[in-house]
């Protein structure tokens, strides 16, 4: 892998250099030509709330696209956004009784070293670890915690506010639950009922447990099962108690305050909203008609791939192979393979430790950085946004602050009610 310095665009099987300008003017005309919805736009969660906030707007208010798209939870939909009052702060851990831990040992980012360094500061704090000896082996999160929401239910240890009025859908779920082949749920993770039962036992006597879940073990329907746990368990209304998923990069909450899912608008208001305030600021109506990105992508919908992958993430392999029938695609990255020449134009990134700008952490509390590096392109990440925002038409935000401004006017304060409390 080398550092990506300059734009490059394909030619035949080799790249050629071009400037920044003529890079960006390529995806303008390109891409603003297509009919709506017909440009997929996916983003990583290494660029800051800013950068996130000018390419969702570029994408809905300039590429009239809303299929946005992210790496991180490419399959897994909005299960994994949480409202700041449902989660457990990282001061609160220090006063939990217990902590249950769910995690990869070979996790090695800013996140995940956060959390070794938290939890290695907690020696008088029991801790459980899942998958060390004597304790409970899993490799199927949904499957053992479903299982161990159906023995607290069967056996009316269920108990607390949710599951007496506040959680919304409880006698629905409990009706599915019970329904559901436990011993099925048990077979999945080579567990027998007594190990759900000692567990649960230990769960009991527990008064203030948090839940520390590195988010990658998690599908979709185990995310749900861990938040129907911690309501069974009452959990969620104690201090010092509660759940806290922790996210694998830099600012993958980001991705959700800054709107970059089909259904989902800045600071998680509704599309129609977002739309609403946005219009009153002189911009475009933004593109909101809901897509289903994975299905389109499967069926070939996409005309257009746009690629925000600083750091170099996974790609999903079924955009991959759409990609080289697309008729048209870009990456902005900060390395690459040489070797690579999937895609028509490359344009360079800045890492994130050359960026100014805000990232929000998995207890959704944001932070300032300043670059501890310079970056070394002729334009930032801003900076190149701002030169597409130019060639679409769309009003220019040249600093962090005035990006701030204006997506925090987007934001609704409070929470969001309506949304919580639901067993799934």
């Amino acid at each position: 892998m080398m550092r990506l310095l300059q734009p490059m665009m394909k030619e035949g099987q080799t790249y050629r250099p071009i400037a920044f300008e003529e890079a960006y003017s390529m995806v303008a005309s390109r891409c603003s030509s297509a009919n709506s919805n017909q440009t997929l736009v996916i983003v990583s969660g290494d660029y800051s709330n800013e950068e996130l906030y000018l390419l969702q707007r570029i994408a809905r208010a300039g590429l009239r696209t809303n299929a946005i798209a992210s790496f991180e939870y490419f399959y897994k939909s909005t299960a994994f956004f949480h409202d700041k009052n449902d989660i457990v702060p990282f001061a609160e851990i220090l006063g939990a009784s217990q902590i249950f831990i769910a995690w990869d040992p070979q996790a090695d980012t800013p996140s995940a070293n956060v959390i070794t360094h938290l939890l290695k500061s907690l020696p008088e704090t029991p801790q459980y670890w899942f998958n060390q000896d004597g304790n409970l082996h899993i490799h199927d999160y949904a499957a053992s915690f479903r299982a161990l929401n159906r023995y607290l239910v069967e056996h009316e240890w269920a108990e607390g506010i949710y599951i007496n009025g506040l959680g919304k859908n409880y006698d629905s779920y409990k009706t599915h639950l019970l329904a559901d082949d436990y011993e099925t749920m048990l077979r999945k993770n080579n567990l027998s009922d007594k190990d759900i039962a000692t567990f649960a036992s230990l769960l009991k006597k527990c008064k203030d447990e948090v839940f520390l879940v590195w988010e990658p073990l998690l599908d979709e329907r185990g995310v749900m099962e861990l938040e129907n746990l911690c309501m069974l368990l009452d959990i969620q209304s104690k201090p010092n108690a509660g759940f806290l998923c922790i996210k694998p990069t830099l600012n993958a909450q980001g991705l959700f305050d800054m709107g970059c899912f089909p259904s989902r608008g800045v600071g998680s208001e509704s599309l129609e909203e977002m739309s609403r305030r946005l219009s009153q600021q002189g911009l475009p109506d933004p593109c909101i008609e809901v897509v289903d990105v994975e299905k389109t992508v499967l069926a070939g919908g996409f005309q257009h791939f746009l690629l925000f992958n600083s750091t170099g993430l996974q790609i999903p392999d079924c955009v991959s192979q759409q990609i080289s029938r697309s008729a048209f695609s870009m990456l902005h990255t900060a390395e690459w393979d040489e070797h690579d020449t999937t895609f028509d134009l490359l344009i360079p990134a800045a890492r994130p430790e050359e960026v100014t700008g805000s990232f929000t952490d998995s207890a959704r509390i944001p932070h300032q950085s300043t670059p501890d590096t310079p970056c070394p392109l002729r334009y930032n990440n801003i900076e190149q946004f701002n030169l597409l925002n130019h060639q679409l038409g769309l009003p220019t935000l040249e600093r962090p602050s005035d990006i701030f401004l204006e997506f925090i006017s987007l934001f609704k304060a409070g929470c969001h009610s309506q949304e919580r409390h639901f067993f799934r």
